[in-house]
């Protein structure tokens, strides 16, 4: 297997970058735009990309991925600009790993390595360094025989099995326990999260769930959100950087509009193409959360030429999740980098979106008069009357409801303001 850790924020190591793009092979994505993102993740891992190159095949060579006309292209490409590492923008085989370290003397990273190794190094919560960890031994387990271990099979007597064979039988069972105390592990950290989900759900409010690719703004937009009633920076906020995966484990705030109205603010993991099963599989009991959303936005980088296919990436990711039946909203973040015209060619009258700028604040009133409305739906416009004696209650609607009108009487506080159903049982005996 690629010897992938150790290589993280390293600014000294230089990776020649290739794809290719199968004739046969029905790709979403281009290969063009598929490569691009590859550098954004080698990027994001501290690489150098020196030089890009792709390949257009009728099929994928079983052994060595590339035919003998690239690979010593490769060679040469690697000693003229000193390249120590082959990014491969596919997922390749513990045997074509194995072979192509041997042919070219380079270190060979295939797109899910980078991308779990990435996942690896940015994953703060417990949890979140589960999920990975399970991913990574699901990536290894079938590529035991290759890469750089290499598992000789001497041949025994008959009925015993070679040595490098019990080797091989010996680290799958290994990899099989490992497997197994991770996923327990994570199963309790589950039941953790749950009663931490129970506790918001007793909160009565709303909940908002932030769902998109990633780098497309969406701890940006969290952010603007939580400024909404307090404008300094504070450790509540969300962590943001110009790169993939800038965010990993999920992220619950309570965010209170100018008007008094709360609701719960969920950011998730970013997606990316071609994003390896085992790493959607090990963060799907994280995802889950978004099924028990109220409200999803779909925050998409709309300056981004593959606008179309990262909305297309999300909305299955949803529909895998079994949340496409979710209200959402389309947010067609970073709209300050396109013209008004351009904006209007990728809106579709057919769905709810909304262009906004996340980092300059532009167009998120309209954002917050959508979320207000949404989530008002099963609110109820009440008129209250609340004598002196309950000054505390008045205190605390007035300061934590949305208030439509007040004045003080001569016998108490008249109030019209909306409440949920647990508010409205709770405060029934103001109700006029």
């Amino acid at each position: 297997m690629a010897k992938v850790k150790g290589f993280i924020d390293s600014e000294n190591l230089r990776a020649i970058v290739i794809g290719i793009e199968v004739f046969s092979r029905k790709s979403e994505i281009s290969l063009e735009n598929s490569l691009s993102e590859l550098k954004e993740l080698a990027h994001a891992a501290g690489i150098k990309t020196v030089y890009t190159m792709s390949q257009k095949k009728n099929r994928i060579e079983v052994g060595t991925y590339l035919g003998t006309g690239k690979l010593d292209e490769i060679k040469a490409l690697a000693a003229r600009h000193d390249a120590e590492i082959l990014l491969v923008d596919d997922e390749l085989s513990g045997i074509q790993i194995r072979n192509l370290e041997s042919i070219l003397d380079l270190e060979i990273i295939d797109r899910t390595s980078l991308i779990l190794d990435i996942f690896a190094n940015r994953a703060k919560s417990k949890e979140g360094k589960l999920q990975v960890e399970l991913a990574r031994l699901r990536y290894e387990k079938p590529r035991i025989v290759g890469g750089s271990t290499q598992l000789s099979k001497q041949a025994g007597g008959i009925g015993s099995r070679g040595l490098g064979e019990k080797k091989m039988e010996l680290d799958r069972r290994t990899i099989d326990k490992k497997i197994s105390d991770v996923e327990k592990a994570i199963e309790k950290l589950k039941k953790q999260r749950e009663v931490q989900k129970n506790k918001r759900k007793k909160s009565h409010l709303k909940t908002v769930a932030l769902i998109g690719y990633t780098n497309a703004g969406k701890s940006t937009l969290m952010n603007t959100f939580l400024r909404i009633n307090n404008p300094l920076m504070s450790k509540q906020e969300s962590p943001t950087a110009d790169m993939l995966f800038a965010t990993l484990d999920p992220f619950h705030r309570k965010v209170k509009l100018k008007d008094n109205l709360e609701f719960i603010l969920t950011d998730t993991v970013g997606f990316v193409s071609k994003l390896p099963h085992a790493l959607v599989d090990a963060f799907m009991s994280t995802l889950e959360e978004v099924k028990d959303a109220d409200l999803l936005l779909y925050v998409v980088d709309v300056s981004n030429e593959e606008y179309e296919h990262q909305l297309m990436v999300t909305k299955n990711v949803v529909k895998e999740l079994g949340a496409e039946d979710i209200p959402f909203v389309i947010v067609q973040n970073k709209k300050d980098r396109l013209s008004i015209e351009e904006l209007e060619e990728i809106t579709s009258p057919l769905e709810t979106s909304v262009p906004i700028s996340a980092l300059t604040g532009e167009g998120l009133g309209d954002l917050i008069d959508i979320v207000e409305e949404r989530i008002l739906e099963d609110y109820k416009l009440v008129n209250l009357k609340i004598s002196f004696e309950f000054g505390s209650e008045a205190n605390y609607i007035l300061e934590n409801m949305k208030v439509q009108k007040h004045e003080y009487l001569e016998d108490g506080l008249y109030v019209e303001t909306y409440l949920n159903e647990y508010d409205l049982a709770k405060y029934k005996e103001f109700v006029i």
